[in-house]
């Protein structure tokens, strides 16, 4: 699972096991880790759950944690829609959430490209 922050917004890649993954067990979750001890490691957490209508993201005390709706990811992962997407309230900003399949690089090798999804492009020209 990749994860990209940027302004004010959060992008996850999944690619294909973890999108199952998710759509059966209903949570990934993944770690970076600096050093030793439990404030040297940040954990980055995508659950599907039934208490949410609506995407939604939670600092927590190591890590940030993303919620979607449990049928949302339903659709997503047995459909050919590319991502989930929602800009959700922030105080007096907005958070951008977007939660995508991980598309096979057109330039990459076949090690790099394993377990992604096929690219829409491959096999024309970009």
């Amino acid at each position: 699972m990749k994860l990209r922050l940027q302004s004010n917004s959060i992008r996850f890649r999944l690619k294909r096991s973890e999108v199952e993954q998710l759509a059966t067990t209903h949570r990934i979750e993944e770690a970076i880790v600096t050093g030793s001890g439990l404030g040297n490691t940040f954990r980055y957490v995508l659950e599907a759950s039934q208490d949410v209508a609506v995407p939604q993201a939670q600092l927590e005390p190591y890590g940030v944690r993303v919620q979607l709706p449990v049928e949302a990811v339903a659709r997503w992962a047995s459909g050919p829609d590319v991502g989930i997407e929602a800009d959700v309230p922030a105080g007096d900003q907005q958070l951008h959430i977007l939660i995508e399949k991980d598309f096979a690089c057109l330039t990459a090798s076949e090690e790099e490209n394993t377990d992604t999804f096929p690219h829409p492009l491959a096999g024309t020209a970009c």
